[in-house]
């Protein structure tokens, strides 16, 4: 990061007061992130994200510091750092002489991520058991019968099943007792590709077999714990994440043929509509849960 001058000090001194203005600026929307007294590349790094996240910064668009640097009255140190800490996140890539740009969402990043969620989860299954954690089968029951519910009557959104079985890995996650582990899974939760993914539309949980799929599985997994059946239960972590995998990735190339199938509007809107600070909010949990 470059040396601060007696400017950039000054600068620095006054940033959460610059990002603030510039985040509530007539331009901006209510269900932008509020920024608080974070450091000052962190600050930057939220809200940038959430202007990705938005649409707002379409993928391969070169992120200038200059620009920014200007957009949050900061010199371009903090602005350098910000983007070093969206690379960490997923949300842009840096090229050796080109800078940073946003990243290109990649099909295959996505499997790969949950491939791993998939083994780390069922080791975490694993290890609940051998832990003899007291408390695992009684909190992974609650969310298997509103699993269930949902499966059946089909009263909620596909986020709010996806919100349910995410809250169910991490009833297992936090009894495995593998701190390691727990780091890990929080790790990937941050990433952009699982927000990116359920960005548009639901690709998951929007039939009630697909649901329907999950319950059971999720029904497997707390008699696999019941039963001190660790190979079970490992075995049955990979499968959740591999079921939500391979019917996200189906969704996705769905999409894309529509796409293709579909003539182009004429008169495209430059920005895509914003939406509710609810959805933006499930949809940080949702990609990651089967």
């Amino acid at each position: 990061m470059d040396a601060p001058s007696s400017r950039h000090r000054g600068a620095a001194s006054d940033s959460t007061v610059a990002v603030l203005r510039r985040s509530t600026a007539a331009g901006d929307s209510a269900d932008s992130p509020t920024i608080c007294a974070l450091p000052l590349p962190q600050q930057i790094a939220d809200h940038l994200g959430h202007q990705i996240m938005n649409g707002d910064c379409p993928p391969g668009s070169r992120l200038k510091e200059e620009k920014f640097a200007e957009h949050y009255q900061v010199s371009r140190g903090p602005v350098r750092e910000a983007f070093r800490i969206l690379e960490r996140r997923g949300f842009v890539e840096i090229v050796p002489r080109h800078g940073a740009r946003v990243r290109v969402f990649d099909p295959a990043d996505l499997a790969a991520l949950f491939s791993v969620r998939g083994v780390l989860l069922g080791l975490a299954a694993r290890q609940a058991i051998e832990q003899a954690a007291p408390d695992v089968v009684e909190r992974l029951a609650a969310q298997v019968a509103r699993l269930r519910r949902s499966a059946e009557a089909m009263d909620i959104t596909p986020l709010e099943h996806a919100k349910i079985a995410m809250e169910a890995q991490e009833a297992v996650i936090c009894c495995s007792g593998n701190r390691p582990l727990i780091r890990m899974m929080e790790e990937l939760k941050g990433r952009a590709l699982w927000r990116m993914a359920w960005h548009e539309t639901p690709l998951d949980f929007t039939s009630r077999a697909r649901r329907q799929q999950s319950a059971r599985l999720w029904g497997d997994m707390l008699r696999a714990i019941k039963n001190s059946d660790a190979d079970g239960a490992e075995r049955i972590g990979r499968l959740l994440l591999e079921a939500s995998r391979d019917h996200m990735l189906a969704a996705m190339a769905a999409q894309r043929r529509h796409a293709v199938a579909e003539p182009e509007d004429p008169a495209p809107s430059r920005r895509r509509p914003r939406r509710s600070a609810t959805a933006a909010n499930e949809t940080n949990v949702t990609a990651e849960a089967d």
